[in-house]
């Protein structure tokens, strides 16, 4: 016990037990000694006033732009941006925002942090800085946050090197501490948060806090809304924002509260001595002295070190002394107890009370255990062990296992028994399995082999029996092998066709390496046969086809059910390239005559998509999945019919997984953006509304068309997030622009079917502030291909809360004049296929003038798509058609310079040109 009190002092301080406790101390410290903030710094809060006043997030760079000229014209001395600027927003934006931080002259700070590249800790570490643009004007600052195992904050960095380059912290620039030899302190939790003064940033831009409170002060701007998740968990507090921990710190350094940590160990060793000395001078006297003697100099000690803390910022690490402290008091209790006479009987109790539960384990295992010796002799096993080795009566103790054994268990048992004579210091361990012929058939057992050393007495005696022993358990596992067989069987082949599974035909193509004819084979219209017949006829009909393409493939060829209707057929490619087409016509041909299926004859149609492929160029499922690719582009085909494998199908299909696959994190980095497309009306030239555009600007790939990102979107869902965010970005555009002029948003079937335009509709009008009568929805005629009562109540809904409702693309869909009579709409867009060819073109003029007095007829607007000359914008006009739009009247265009065609009447020289 003395021993180790003396060890203690070595041990404790690096236990995370210790660490804990001394933290717990510190907080208390923290919390007893409350300190001031200087008022030298000032938090403007990023709050959930300041989002509704600007009503998104992340704010325009404007805004920023705005609030670091009010800071600078409030004589702020320092200004930290504790905000994200590694991404380009708006040209005109960063523009604006680089031109606020120049001319501030320098004195803002933007924050400069590293990051994982990856999920994972061990992944490497990337900087994460301001744009060029923003960077060239501003001091770059390091802001990263280290969190304790514990997940509390307790310290930050000073000066560290980012990218070989010394860099400070936002704390060190703020507060003027310069030392290149600290990299990292401990903030004084002491100083008290609610101290700091704080305003709302939309307090700030809006002039209700007085220069006053800013002059000469260094203001810290960051994130204090919930919603924005800039939180961290401190000691004292709980929780406190990023930018309030930067505050902290910076106070800290302001106020020389630099703490430093006393070196425990010296005294630890000191007061280590002093415990054990007491103890052997006082173990005769009553318990109570020691006892009323360690709670006075645990009193005395943490007072001391409290009033360190308090006037000289000195922490001393105490745990580490209680911690020794203790053990002395165990000392003295197990001196007093005879506690090593009462462990010696305890433990000979148990150990007898092991063995008979040990005995009593091994005898009623139901898997036979066996107990051998160093020389393989039977110390004890199982009852069940005579029945699982088929043995004809008991085994008595001392028998040799190869008396009882079989050899195959006799030669696993010195194999691993030799091995583990290399090294007696291991414990060995091994599982094998092996067969036995009995009386009922062969049986398949398992062996676990465990050798175990045994300790040898006092004196190097050994035990009875031997330097170690060995124990073995049985099992039977021949009915566990027989179902995996099953199992395995069952993965490999179809049980409806007897054909192979998909996974079935790459084993055995891989176990077969070179060229093979992949032909992939779809049952056309194979649906509508089992809805005809039934699922019975069906799957009879579907067996016949298996069978004869089966027969089609012997002897060296392979065919596979690996979808339900789908089957595909691998003959070996003898013939190279060139046999490709030979091996499709002779495979369509199986499908000239009818397949029979209980007792009726059925004609069936395929299509087929075929490849070669070779392993030396990729594995089996590879080509598999290029056949079915090929097979997607013959379904495009009336009847039977085949299509090769083209490797720009592929291209296409990974591009569109790719786009499928960044689709949400776009969104949510903002490379989506909408352009305005002029509307105007043809006899006035005046604008009068404007259609909105959603266009993909990716960071790779360039800009996405939405012909190519729309179907992707309406396939897996995500227009919704997408009709969502064109809703919001639209009304909010139109809020800037003229009350005339209107703003026409696109809408998809999806959005109708999942329900959600109704709400998307009114939440963005609520968030715009915009005038419903201002914002019209554009209908396509697939749209109404489903007459519910849901969608036309979603109709009926959107027209009441005013939004007009139009008709797009009309003629070439799905047209029929019974819908558009029965719906509540209040335009009609004629699509540009009728207007490209209007002047020439005799038949467009009539469609075009039917539609215009159809429209009319039921008391609808009319709007023409595509209008590109001067000469169509003058027909449509004297046909009737009040509004237009097209590369005439305006390519698609920013929010900005459709403001400046509305307010410098651009639009109207349009109509000059039309009536001129």
């Amino acid at each position: 016990m003395i021993a180790l009190i003396m060890a203690l002092p070595l041990v404790v301080p690096g236990l995370s037990l210790t660490r804990h406790v001394d933290n717990q101390l510190s907080e208390f410290r923290f919390a007893a000694a409350p300190r001031l903030a200087t008022g030298g710094f000032v938090y403007a809060a990023i709050d959930q006033k300041s989002l509704q006043a600007v009503g998104t997030w992340p704010w325009p760079r404007d805004v920023h732009a705005q609030l670091v000229d009010r800071l600078i014209a409030a004589g702020a001395r320092d200004v930290f941006l504790d905000i994200d600027f590694s991404t380009p927003s708006s040209p005109s934006g960063d523009a604006r925002l680089a031109r606020a931080l120049e001319e501030a002259g320098g004195g803002i700070i933007l924050p400069l942090f590293r990051q994982n590249l990856g999920a994972a800790a061990s992944d490497p570490l990337i900087v994460t800085a301001p744009i060029p643009q923003l960077a060239e004007h501003a001091w770059p600052a390091l802001v990263d946050v280290t969190v304790d195992d514990d997940g509390l904050v307790r310290s930050f960095p000073v000066t560290e090197a980012v990218a070989g380059v010394p860099t400070q912290s936002a704390a060190a620039v703020l507060s003027g501490f310069s030392d290149p030899d600290v990299s990292r302190l401990a903030i004084d939790y002491s100083i008290r948060p609610e101290t700091v003064p704080a305003y709302s940033v939309s307090d700030i831009l809006s002039g209700k806090v007085a220069e006053a409170e800013l002059k000469d002060r260094a203001v810290v701007v960051g994130a204090h809304a919930t919603e924005l998740k800039d939180l961290f968990t401190v000691p004292v507090y709980g929780i406190l924002s990023g930018p309030m921990l930067h505050v902290l710190a910076a106070e800290t350094l302001a106020q020389g509260r630099i703490l430093k940590t006393l070196r425990i160990e010296p005294i630890a060793f000191l007061f280590a001595a002093l415990v054990v000395t007491y103890s052997l001078f006082l173990r005769h006297r009553s318990l109570m002295l020691p006892l009323a003697s360690a709670f006075a100099l645990i009193s005395t000690t943490e007072m001391v070190a409290f009033l360190l803390f308090k006037q000289m910022a000195l922490v001393i690490p105490t745990a580490t002394l209680w911690a020794i402290l203790v053990a002395g008091l165990i000392m003295l209790l197990t001196e007093r107890m005879g506690l090593s006479s009462w462990i010696a009987e305890l433990v000979t109790a148990e150990n007898r009370d092991i063995r008979r539960i040990l005995k009593r384990v091994i005898s009623d295992s139901v898997d036979p255990v066996i107990i051998l010796d160093e020389n393989l002799k039977l110390l004890d096993a199982s009852e069940t062990m005579v029945t699982m080795l088929a043995l004809p009566g008991g085994v008595s103790r001392g028998t040799s296992l190869e008396a009882f054994a079989p050899s195959g268990m006799v030669a696993a048992v010195r194999d691993l028994q030799a091995r583990h004579k290399q090294d007696v210091s291991r414990v060995r361990s091994d599982c094998v399995e092996f067969s036995q012929q009995t009386m009922e058939g062969s049986r398949q057992l398992e062996l676990a082999i465990t050798i175990s050393s045994l300790e040898t007495r006092l004196g190097g005696e050994t035990s009875p029996a031997g330097s170690h022993v060995v124990c073995l358990t049985l099992r039977d596992v021949t009915a566990r092998r027989i179902y995996e067989m099953r199992l395995k069987e069952m993965a490999r082949v179809d049980e409806l066709t007897g054909a192979l599974t998909r996974r079935g035909l790459v084993e055995t193509i891989e176990e077969s390496p070179g060229d093979w004819y992949y032909l992939a084979v779809d049952l056309h219209r194979f649906s509508q046969l089992n809805a005809t017949l039934g699922r019975e006829k069906g799957d009879m009909v579907l067996k016949a086809v298996a069978a004869r393409i089966r027969e089609h493939a012997v002897p060296n060829g392979v065919v596979a059910r690996i979808d339900g209707d789908v089957l595909c057929c691998a003959l070996p490619a003898t013939a190279g390239p060139a046999g490709l087409t030979e091996q499709a016509e002779r495979l369509m041909a199986l499908f000239n005559w009818p397949f029979e299926a209980g007792g009726i004859k059925v004609e069936l149609d395929a299509r087929a998509g075929i490849c070669l492929g070779s392993s030396s160029l990729g594995p089996a499922s590879r080509w598999i999945e290029a056949a079915e690719m090929a097979l997607d582009d013959a379904k495009r085909v009336v009847g039977r019919g085949w299509r090769s494998y083209d490797p720009a199908t592929a291209l296409r299909h990974a591009r569109s997984r790719m786009i499928e696959a960044e689709m949400k994190t776009a969104l949510e980095q903002g490379q989506f953006f909408l352009l305005y497309q002029p509307q105007v009306d043809l006899s006035s030239g005046q604008l009068t509304g404007v259609e909105a555009l959603m266009r993909w600007q990716h960071p790779g790939l360039g800009m996405i068309s939405p012909l190519e990102f729309v179907n992707i979107a309406e396939a897996n869902g995500f227009i919704c997030d997408l009709g969502r965010f064109l809703f919001e970005e639209a009304c909010k555009a139109a809020m800037a622009w003229p009350s005339h002029v209107s703003v026409a948003v696109n809408v998809s079937p999806v959005q109708f079917a999942r329900g959600t335009v109704l709400d998307d509709v009114v939440r963005a009008l609520e968030t715009s502030g915009l005038s419903p009568e201002r914002l019209h929805l554009e209908i396509t005629e697939s749209t109404m291909l489903d007459r519910s009562e849901a969608l036309l109540a979603t109709l009926h809904a959107l027209r009441s809360l005013g939004v007009s409702l139009a008709l797009d693309d009309f003629g070439t869909g799905y047209s029929s004049l019974s819908y558009v009579s029965g719906l509540p709409l209040d335009k009609l867009k004629i699509d540009q296929a009728f207007v490209r060819n209007l002047v020439n073109d005799p038949a467009m003029q009539s469609i075009v003038i039917a539609v215009t007095s159809l429209a009319h007829g039921l008391g609808l607007k009319v709007v023409c798509e595509g209008i590109e000359t001067v000469e169509q914008s003058r027909m449509l006009l004297d046909f009737g058609c009040e509004q237009g739009q097209g590369y005439f009247f305006g390519r698609p265009a920013t929010a900005q310079r459709i403001l400046e065609m509305a307010t410098a009447s651009v639009a109207r020289s349009f109509g000059n040109r039309v009536n001129g």
